[in-house]
This record gives C-alpha cells, sequence and structure tokens, in this order.
C-alpha cells in the first residue's frame, strides 16, 4: 500500500500515501483483469532465486553484520553532511568493492541470518543510489539538509527541482529533473483520472 503510494510527502502526512497507494493498487488491479493470465520469466525466477539463497549455499564466509558495518563505514566516511565530488566517487568506489569482492562470501548460517543479509544487500543497492543523487545535485539544499563544499550557494532557484536517477540498461547511470509541483493540481488531475471511482464511503 505504502511502497505503491507517493512517499514523498508521508513524514508529514501518511494518509497521502495511504490514498495514493489505494488508488495505484486500485489501477494495478483493473489491468490485470484485462490482461490475463501472463507468462513469468523462468529465467528471472532461477536468477532471483539464485542471488537471494547464495549465502545459504556456502559453509562460511563473512557475517551480515560485517557486511553491514562495511556498508555503513563508507556511507558514514564518504556520504556524510558535507560533500564533494571527488569523496563521493571514492564512496561509490567503496561500495561497488563491497558489493564485487565482499558479496559473493556473504554467509547465512540460519533463515534469521539470510533475512538479514538480503536487508544487507538493500542497503547496498541504496547507498549507491544515495551517493549517485547526491552527485547529480550541483548545489546546496537547507530544506533537504545537503551540503556540498563544492558547490556552496543554498538553494538557487534553479535547483528547486526533483532529480531523478535510473539504472539503464546498460548499467550505466541516467540522471534527469522533475519540477517541484510535477502532480499539478491535485484534485483536478485525481478526478480527472478517476472517473471510473465511486468511492469506498457512501453517504
Amino acid at each position: 500500500l505504502y511502497t505503491a503510494g507517493e512517499l514523498m510527502f508521508s513524514p508529514n502526512d501518511h494518509s497521502f500515501a495511504a490514498s495514493t497507494g489505494r488508488y495505484a493498487g486500485r489501477k494495478a488491479a483493473d489491468y490485470t483483469k484485462q490482461v490475463g493470465e501472463i507468462q513469468i520469466s523462468k529465467e528471472q525466477v532461477a536468477r532471483e532465486k539464485a542471488r537471494v539463497y547464495a549465502p545459504v549455499k556456502l559453509s562460511s564466509g563473512i557475517d551480515w553484520k560485517e557486511l553491514n558495518a562495511g556498508i555503513a563505514k563508507a556511507m558514514q566516511y564518504f556520504g556524510s553532511e558535507y560533500k564533494t565530488e571527488a569523496i563521493m566517487k571514492l564512496g561509490l568506489d567503496m561500495l561497488q568493492e563491497i558489493q564485487e569482492v565482499h558479496v559473493p562470501r556473504l554467509y547465512a548460517l540460519d533463515p534469521h541470518k539470510l533475512m538479514r543479509s538480503i536487508e544487507d544487500l538493500s542497503l547496498l543497492t541504496h547507498g549507491q543510489i544515495v551517493l549517485q543523487a547526491s552527485l547529480a545535485r550541483k548545489a546546496s539544499s537547507r530544506p533537504l539538509n545537503f551540503f556540498r563544499i563544492d558547490y556552496p550557494e543554498v538553494d538557487p532557484p534553479e535547483w528547486n527541482k526533483f532529480v531523478t536517477v535510473k539504472l539503464l540498461d546498460s548499467g550505466k547511470v541516467g540522471v534527469g529533473e522533475l519540477p517541484f509541483k510535477y502532480f499539478g493540481d491535485m484534485k483536478a488531475n485525481y478526478e480527472a483520472c478517476n472517473k471510473d471511482y465511486t468511492g469506498v464511503y457512501k453517504k
């Protein structure tokens, strides 16, 4: 419900995330009724199973706590309060080294440790996204509590926007942007896209 919804404003009002999550869920349910049964990619399922269960296939290696500590140190050293391009690129290099050298040695003895190991893999990806997005924003911002030593100007008008990052098929990171009020008139747009919706509650 929350993941499918708009999370940007949820710290101030979780009902926004819940309502947009309901909208996304309803549209997804309507779509499944139209397309019928789809063909599942067995190759994709096999790849994901191999990734998730890899730690329990090993008889020894590094524990999830060690991996967690390494990721935390990388983000603490290279993604802390004051940032520069050189420092953040070093951070990305360190996270890449963790992914290539240490993740294949991740070892889980039981289901609980496997769960924590998978959480670490998500944290690793999240750390990479944070550093890539921080590199893309070439300005400091007080509302974001975001400060770059190499771009000290705080909240210049041209950076009053959202920065988007996306992993491309090539493996490189694509950077884009959205205006701050990309959603336009929220009430008008919601009503325009929900003419088939009579609401949950009836008067």
